[in-house]
């Protein structure tokens, strides 16, 4: 075992003073959290974003003197067939705003997500015939294993006991264990949990101490853990065996759940769909949830302290795990606890430990922006940084994009490799010039003129690069944090870290990007985008480090290796797609891409080129790269393994399928 880190920000606090300060930071992430949702949840706001978008799209680069003419093009293509079904669109975007104005004044507002829920459960949930199938069809697995149940007890969830006990007796898979791992120092407690296993031989006790904290004798060759506080479906256990005789051998599984706000599962709403195995996403915050199955060997053979939190057994076992399987659906049901500083605590004890013994001299820094969430620390890698611009022409774009990264960037150890692509204006030569003459050991040019094509601009400037990473960065960027660099960078040399990018803004402050979901708008979309730069998003993922299949290309750093590894950009999608379909062989050959939200850049998207939408030719380009990569990533954009196919392919807002 690697020695603890001694970083302070590790430990937690040893005094009132520090506890204070615990106590201080979680208060006032709880108000500006509230603050935001008041925004959002604004008429002001919606209508805001509405017309800010429209706006974006007539204009984008036309106050630009050398593009002025740009906007009549514009008006132009919108009484073209093209411009037409834009303008039905934002149309119907529009009655959509003031129809859910209306649903919220007579009530209907806030509970329209509800009733979603509630017919989804209506189709999907079992019914009692469904469950006398799945009874009899238990006769027809070739494996019927005995599942070891470890519920873990404490003083706050002790008051689910008996509700608790019945969803065990509802089970339909018959062939289980039970044993309470209780925490709790209650005589009380103790007493009960020792009553109810009296005279059962399925059902057994621990009493937590010092001396049984990381021993667990299983006979079993799985073991189920769950907090009380989880309700379980009576088919869960079912669906898991199912599972585990559909493949041919799982470490870890794991499910979907919703929240209850009642002793009755049929209360339950808010349904967490969760994406699949995201090993980076586990290091930001416990999205796996209070239950989880594990296989006796893994169990056997990972060093764990059941005096920890729940995040701990989550963390350790999944990292031990070669075989995950993740079951997209709602399997248990979780009464919602209290954030609390001391069970911050404990998930913040249990993810330093983590990092600490995986990673060496790591740590986890509390999230500022969102409760219960962490930002992994890594040390920062003493190496070259590539970052390759693309341009033409637009000098004062270039030039203000350059003076960010010399001025701003608290990380100076890159060299930058512009490619011009073919620029004709003498203000552009001129300013360049002057960039390669003050840094002559950091700043190189290479024309290639060529018609534009992002990927052969971008493969060709990767050959020139002399850093272990590239940074594929847009001319229409402007740094916002100055420490973006190295923070992209300690990511970035996670020996599973595929492509990294960090949030990005437009000059507004709203999102541009924090994310791509594949299977939104047939090629991939940039999650939230035009939302409060601060929007917590679902369950906290445009805040909290996050697994996606892509990031955009327009801040974009990987290790040379892997992008070599990997052959670069597709050559044939000169315009369109080119970075998400790199991202897509990134994970195909087995990286995870990252989506980094504590550091930020503005993006003037569409500066350079233009808005796609601007003409009937440029849109039939983009929509013949877009078929391209359909039809070479069909699979993956059905089936996005970081989305959840319960989740609507509409809305870029993780919002639930119409039922």
């Amino acid at each position: 075992m690697k020695e603890k880190n001694k970083n302070p920000i590790s430990t937690l606090p040893k005094n009132s003073s520090q506890e204070t300060e615990y106590n201080d930071l979680i208060q006032a992430v709880k108000v500006y959290e509230n603050r935001i949702k008041d925004i959002e949840e604004s008429t002001y706001w919606k209508l805001y974003l509405f017309f800010t978008k429209t706006k974006l799209i007539l204009t984008s680069d036309s106050y630009l003197k050398s593009d002025q003419f740009k906007f009549f093009q514009r008006i132009r293509f919108l009484f073209s067939k093209s411009g037409f079904i834009l303008i039905f669109k934002f149309l119907k975007q529009l009655f959509n705003l003031l129809f859910g104005k209306v649903n919220h004044i007579v009530g209907l507002g806030k509970g329209y997500e509800k009733v979603n829920y509630e017919q989804y459960k209506a189709k999907h949930f079992p019914r009692e015939n469904d469950l006398d199938e799945m009874t009899e069809n238990i006769k027809n697995f070739d494996y019927q294993p005995y599942i070891q149940i470890y519920v873990i007890v404490n003083d706050e969830n002790f008051k689910h006991l008996n509700v608790f006990l019945n969803t065990l007796d509802s089970q339909i898979y018959p062939y289980f264990f039970v044993t309470f791992i209780n925490k709790s120092k209650q005589s009380k407690i103790k007493f009960t949990i020792e009553k109810i296993c009296k005279n059962d031989y399925k059902y057994s006790f621990i009493n937590l101490d010092e001396n049984n904290c990381s021993n667990l004798d299983i006979e079993s060759e799985y073991a189920l853990f769950v907090k009380m506080n989880c309700l379980l479906r009576a088919d869960l256990i079912y669906q898991f065996v199912n599972e585990i005789n559909s493949s041919n051998h799982l470490d870890f599984i794991y499910s979907d759940n919703d929240f209850l706000i009642s002793n009755e599962s049929n209360h339950s709403y808010y349904p967490y769909f969760k994406p699949d195995w995201s090993p980076h996403t586990i290091l930001s915050r416990n999205y796996i949830g209070n239950l989880f199955l594990v296989s006796k060997n893994i169990l056997q053979t990972t060093n764990f302290d059941l005096r920890l939190s729940f995040y701990h057994l989550v963390l350790n076992f999944s990292n031990q795990s070669q075989n995950i399987k993740h079951i997209s659906k709602v399997l248990f049901h979780e009464f919602e606890e209290e954030i609390e500083s001391f069970k911050i605590q404990e998930d913040h004890k249990s993810l330093n430990l983590f990092l600490n013994q995986q990673y060496g001299d790591s740590y986890a820094k509390i999230s500022e922006a969102s409760l219960g969430c962490f930002e992994p620390v890594f040390e920062t890698p003493k190496a070259l940084v590539s970052i390759i611009i693309p341009a033409k022409n637009k000098a004062s774009i270039l030039d203000t994009c350059l003076k960010s990264l010399f001025e701003k960037s608290t990380y100076q150890n890159f060299e930058v490799l512009i490619i011009d692509n073919g620029s004709n204006e003498k203000s552009f030569l001129g300013v360049v010039s002057d960039w390669e003459f003050n840094y002559p050991e950091k700043v190189f040019c290479h024309r290639i003129d060529i018609p534009f094509n992002y990927s052969i601009l971008n493969n060709r400037a990767a050959e020139f690069a002399k850093g272990e990473y590239l940074l594929f960065l847009n001319n229409d960027t402007e740094l916002i944090s100055p420490n973006l660099i190295e923070e992209l960078l300690k990511i970035a040399q996670l020996k599973n870290a595929g492509a990294v990018g960090p949030k990005l803004l437009y000059p507004n402050n709203t999102i541009q990007h924090a994310g791509i979901v594949l299977s939104l708008e047939e090629t991939g979309a940039h999650i939230y985008s035009g939302a409060h730069k601060d929007t917590s998003g679902y369950f906290n993922n445009t805040n909290c480090l996050t697994n996606y299949s892509a990031v955009t290309g327009a801040c974009m750093m990987l290790e040379k290796s892997k992008f070599d590894l990997v052959g670069g950009f597709d050559e044939n999608l000169a315009v369109d797609c080119n970075d998400v379909e790199l991202c897509c062989r990134l994970y195909q050959a087995g990286f995870h891409n990252i989506y980094l939200p504590w550091v930020k850049m503005y993006h003037y998207e569409c500066l350079t080129r233009g808005n796609p939408m601007i003409s009937n030719q440029s849109l039939a380009k983009q929509s013949i790269e877009k078929q391209y990569f359909i039809k070479k990533w069909g699979k993956l954009i059905q089936n996005d393994p970081y989305y959840n196919k319960n989740l609507t392919r509409i809305s870029k807002k993780y919002e639930l399928k119409h039922v």
